[in-house]
């Protein structure tokens, strides 16, 4: 019964125009942010060393086919970066808790953190995924987009990286979060930067999902899920793995699992407009 009483007031209140304005950020960041960034891994025609002569007409022509590039990493790994900082810095302040997620396994965090609501954080991952389906749109681009485990790696061995690098971004995240951090107003750029570590630590080997939303766009639009679960398993295991560190050892919130079941069912039964919103928690 108190699920369902919870779960009329979250229908009853969630048409409010503070929290559509959230969803609205979640869907537009997300769609921003993957379109730019995969579209680093479009390949180019790689064009031969210009000698510097105007009259030469088989310059272009001489241009190596597209099966025979390949994007450069550190140019991909900058894009990711660049593009999640961006869009963190223009659409976080227009949010009602001073950030977007941008990423599912960010969301389950905090909310496994109690900084967001679960039903908040549900309708926060559908936005995502609405986000990341309509930058992926043309199935004809997707097909450079899939991520897939690298040959000879074993799909273990993947879903070990991708809970690694999930795991220090997130890592980043909460500790920019905190309102004390010496890196609290530069919490976009530390971000950014660990989005382009992870893309760099893991490119070779998966692709560097990092984010379930970003895997989740391609293989939806071209049918492809080889090995899909790895880049949902992983970085959830890894999101929740930084959250019990930054909550449980580093700055400790709860002195036994009971204090955190009876806050979750505290927050679980509170009014929608109530509960919290931001990525910082109100005790530090």
């Amino acid at each position: 019964m108190q699920v369902l009483s919870s779960l009329a007031l979250v229908l009853k209140n969630i048409w409010t125009l503070s929290f559509l304005r959230d969803l609205l950020c979640e869907f537009v960041g997300t769609a921003i942010f993957l379109f730019a960034s995969l579209a680093s891994v479009v390949l180019w025609p790689q064009l031969p060393a210009w000698d510097g002569s105007l009259s030469n007409p088989s310059f272009l022509s001489d241009a190596k086919p597209l099966s025979e590039c390949h994007p450069d990493p550190l140019h991909v790994a900058l894009a990711f970066g660049a593009s999640v900082a961006l869009v963190s810095v223009c659409l976080g302040p227009a949010t009602s808790g001073g950030g977007v997620h941008l990423n599912p396994a960010v969301t389950l965090a905090l909310a496994a953190g109690l900084r967001v609501s679960p039903w908040r954080a549900v309708l926060y991952v559908g936005a995502q995924l609405l986000g990341a389906l309509c930058a992926c749109s043309r199935s004809d681009i997707c097909k450079m987009f899939i991520f897939q485990v690298a040959l000879g790696f074993h799909p273990c061995q993947a879903l070990s990286v991708e809970t690694a690098i999930t795991f220090q971004l997130v890592v980043c995240v909460l500790a920019t979060s905190r309102p004390k951090s010496a890196f609290h107003l530069l919490g976009p750029v530390v971000v950014g930067l660990s989005v382009t570590l992870g893309n760099l630590v893991a490119i070779g080997y998966t692709g560097c999902g990092m984010n379930p939303a970003r895997s989740f766009g391609p293989a939806v639009v071209t049918l492809k899920f080889n090995n899909h679960w790895v880049y949902w398993v992983g970085p959830c295991v890894g999101a929740l793995l930084a959250g019990l560190l930054h909550d449980l050892v580093l700055f400790p919130r709860w002195g036994c699992p009971g204090d955190w079941l009876a806050e979750f069912k505290e927050l679980f039964s509170k009014d929608p407009l109530k509960q919290p919103t931001t990525l910082e928690h109100p005790v530090e």
